[in-house]
This record gives C-alpha cells, sequence and structure tokens, in this order.
C-alpha cells in the first residue's frame, strides 16, 4: 500500500522513496520488528494465561534429554503467531500490491504457519509431544512445493528465468 505513495512525489518532495524496493524491504523489516515488539508483550502473556505450552517427553520415553528440557516445561508454544502476523502485516504494508509473486511467498508463509499452528495445537490438545504427523507434515509442504512449481512454471513473467540455472558466478 505505501508503494502507491510515490505517485505523490511530484505534490511532495522525497515521498519517491516509496519507489524503491530497497527503501521499502528496510522499512518492512522496521515494522515488524516494532510490531513483535509492541504485540509480543501482550502475546506471550496471553498464551502463558491460556496454559498453551508444549509437553515435555517423559524420563521414560527418552532419559537424559527429558532432564535437558526440563527448564522449558511450561514455555509456551504457538509464538509464531506473533512473528508470522507481524511479517504479514508489514509485508502487506510496504510491498508492492500488484506483484503476484509476493502474494505466492505471503500464502507459502501462511500455509506453513497453518500447518506449524496445526502440530502445536494438537501437541496442547493432546498433552503429548506428537503433533501432525512427520508423513503428513511432509506431504503438505510438498503440495505446497507443487503449487508455487506451477504457478513459477506458467507465470508469464518467469518463462525464461523459471526453466534456467544461475550460478553464482
Amino acid at each position: 500500500m505505501m508503494f502507491y505513495l510515490h505517485r505523490l512525489s511530484d505534490q511532495v518532495g522525497g515521498l519517491n522513496v516509496f519507489f524503491y524496493v530497497t527503501f521499502r524491504a528496510v522499512a518492512s523489516a522496521v515494522t515488524a520488528f516494532a510490531l513483535s515488539l509492541v504485540f509480543g508483550n501482550f502475546i506471550i502473556r496471553k498464551l502463558i494465561s491460556l496454559k498453551i505450552g508444549q509437553p515435555i517427553r517423559s524420563v521414560e520415553e527418552v532419559r537424559r534429554l527429558a532432564e535437558l528440557h526440563g527448564g522449558k516445561q511450561g514455555t509456551p508454544t504457538m509464538g509464531g503467531v506473533l512473528v508470522i502476523g507481524a511479517v504479514f502485516l508489514a509485508s502487506v504494508l510496504w510491498a508492492r500490491p500488484d506483484n503476484r509473486f509476493v502474494w505466492l511467498v505471503l500464502f507459502s508463509m501462511l500455509y506453513l504457519g497453518v500447518l506449524g499452528f496445526l502440530d502445536d495445537y494438537l501437541k496442547v490438545t493432546k498433552k503429548k509431544s506428537d503433533g501432525v504427523p512427520g508423513r503428513v507434515k511432509l506431504a503438505a509442504q510438498l503440495v505446497l512445493a507443487a503449487v508455487v512449481t506451477v504457478v513459477f512454471l506458467t507465470s508469464p513473467l518467469l518463462q525464461v528465468q523459471a526453466r534456467s540455472l544461475y550460478l553464482p558466478f
């Protein structure tokens, strides 16, 4: 959304910086960081009050590992909600809304975030450290990879680039 402010640079000097991706990338990172600082304390306290913490495996299950991880007991889980929320809002605010690849990346991030949320949710509700089975997680990630691949290979903007290999030297 902020991208379109560059159109007013004829009337208001200095607004042309909103056209440059480097400025918007830095501004987006600063915005996401600020959102994390502003809402982080609230979200962490809310997760603690809801007693949303990942269960720690018992000594019978993992022996020495249970002793090492004992200090994590009660640590809230689902912190990805804060990170993904901040990055999503900052991206929507600062990215070019007409760029389909921005939306593809945001979709991918939300998709994997939902997968992680479901994993954590199952761990919390079952009170076991088993969440979404590994095969299901892998299958969901492969589905996402297939969707992203199809979008890249069928995009007229990337006909040449999607089918080429570029080496960094």
